[in-house]
């Protein structure tokens, strides 16, 4: 009895003897993982040039993440703030740092007046040993346009064609439920060759910029006049793919019974379409509940409206900027308040500062990227930079630039060896003057030991990134 007692009391004293070292060896690994990341991921900030006392006044935010590894930064009047995360919420992070884009395509559909005739005369045709299809011709066609927003979609006309002699037309036959819906192309008849029909004018190109919040939905910019749907800014409502699975069939392919690729789905509504605007670029939800409207006029001056959530202007400014003839397109920035807006206006090395106060435009000034560092004359800080804030005052810019470098004995143009070291931080006053600070973002890539292993090392997927937090109105999630 004793000597079992004995045993029970060892048993006992080793367990709590190995949880003890257990839990000092969490203890320390949790310890070596802080150290670590503060040693080798956290992010830096270098003055390189001009006073630090610049950076007053301005706000940015962003994370760097390095694999499973994200540090999340907030600079604010020249001081920076870093936290860590392992493996935090990917969804979360998605919806803080990345805006809701819409993507679309462009088809030729038969138009419901002329199905019947067409699909009397297909013919069944083995295609490939598994597949077959109706084929037929047509020469009367509506050429219509899925959006899709994220796992949503609509589905809305464009325009009607009509063509001199008929052309080839096809659908599946059968209906493989393993990659064939009701949005697929082949499920209904469309053109099989789309140079016919086509208008590289209206047809390619007509949604503008990025999905933003409008009241408490989505909105979309719609670039072109095409046909009845004039330039301007839609209220957009997607349906999800389970409802458009529940919408009854309305046509026939062969003997199977299908949705018309010509019947619309979800609602594209008109909320501000200018009466001038040749071009609408932009979108964006502004202080106060207004909306910021971007577009061309008919002399191709850049021009920006506010409108209230009545869809009526309340403001107008011309921003002093000729887009061209062809397409004008800008990006928005990330921001950190609604008051604010800047674009950059892609491939023409300009940015557009707005800020709404009072319900009107309180400052619109534009700073170009001419005249630069290179011998080409063009800043290329400016060029290449993915963010850009207004400080309080509102007479600078604090633009953000990747700055690169490359990995081993690899040459430049090997991209698998170009790899993020930080972010270079400029302010650029609205006035064209010298940039009045510079400064450096370290991301921690020349400390991680990673950085030891190689070329080999960098050419997996797991680089350092960085990006910036956008305004709550313009994360995904809001939408």
């Amino acid at each position: 009895m004793k000597e079992a007692k004995t045993k029970k009391s060892t048993y006992l004293r080793n367990f709590i003897i190995a949880v003890t070292l257990s839990a000092a060896i969490l203890a320390a690994g949790a310890l070596w993982v802080l150290l670590g990341w503060r040693s080798a991921l956290d992010i830096t900030l270098t003055d390189l040039a001009g006073d630090p006392a610049a950076l007053r006044g301005f706000t940015m935010r962003g994370q760097s993440y390095f694999d499973t590894a994200h540090t999340y930064w907030d600079l604010h009047d020249g001081y920076l703030d870093t936290s860590f995360a392992l493996d935090p919420d990917e969804s979360d992070d998605r919806y803080r740092y990345s805006a809701w884009g819409a993507s679309h395509t462009t088809f030729y559909a038969v138009t419901p007046e002329t199905r019947d005739e067409v699909n009397a005369a297909a013919q069944r045709v083995q295609v490939y040993d598994d597949n077959w299809q109706m084929q037929s011709t047509a020469s009367h066609f509506r050429v219509m346009t899925e959006i899709s927003m994220g796992s949503d979609v609509l589905r809305v006309a464009l325009r009607d064609v009509v063509l001199d002699a008929p052309i080839s037309v096809s659908a599946n036959a059968e209906v493989p439920t393993t990659y064939l819906d009701r949005t697929s192309v082949s499920y209904d008849y469309t053109a099989d060759f789309s140079d016919e029909v086509e208008d590289t004018n209206t047809d390619y190109r007509y949604i503008a910029g990025q999905i933003f919040s409008l009241g408490d939905g989505r909105g979309l910019a719609w670039r072109y006049t095409v046909a009845d749907r004039k330039a301007g800014l839609y209220k957009a409502t997607p349906i999800s793919y389970d409802d458009i699975a529940a919408l009854p069939a309305d046509g026939k392919v062969g003997d199977r019974d299908v949705l018309c690729a010509t019947t619309e789905f979800g609602t594209l509504e008109p909320f501000y379409c200018p009466e001038n605007a040749r071009q609408v670029v932009c979108g964006l939800p502004m202080d106060d509940g207004l909306t910021l409207c971007v577009y061309l006029d008919p002399l191709n001056k850049a021009c920006a409206d506010l409108v209230n959530a009545a869809g009526e202007q309340v403001d107008h400014v011309d921003l002093g900027i000729e887009g061209g003839k062809g397409d004008f397109s800008v990006t928005v920035l990330p921001r950190t308040t609604d008051r604010d807006a800047v674009l950059k206006v892609d491939f023409r090395n300009l940015f557009v500062a707005l800020r709404v106060q009072d319900g009107k435009f309180s400052l619109h000034q534009t700073l170009s990227a001419e005249g630069g560092s290179n011998l080409q004359g063009t800043d290329l800080y400016m060029r290449n930079a993915v963010d850009a804030v207004l400080n309080t005052a509102g007479d600078a810019l604090l633009i953000a630039t990747p700055e690169y470098t490359t990995v081993g004995d690899a040459n430049a143009e090997n991209s698998y060896n170009i790899y993020q070291t930080g972010t270079l931080l400029l302010v650029y006053p609205l006035d064209g003057s010298a940039p009045r600070y510079r400064g450096r973002l370290d991301n921690g890539t020349d400390r991680d030991w990673g950085g030891q292993l190689g070329e080999n090392y960098y050419s997996w997927p797991a680089h350092h990134y960085m990006n910036y937090e956008l305004y709550e109105k313009d994360r995904e999630k809001r939408l």
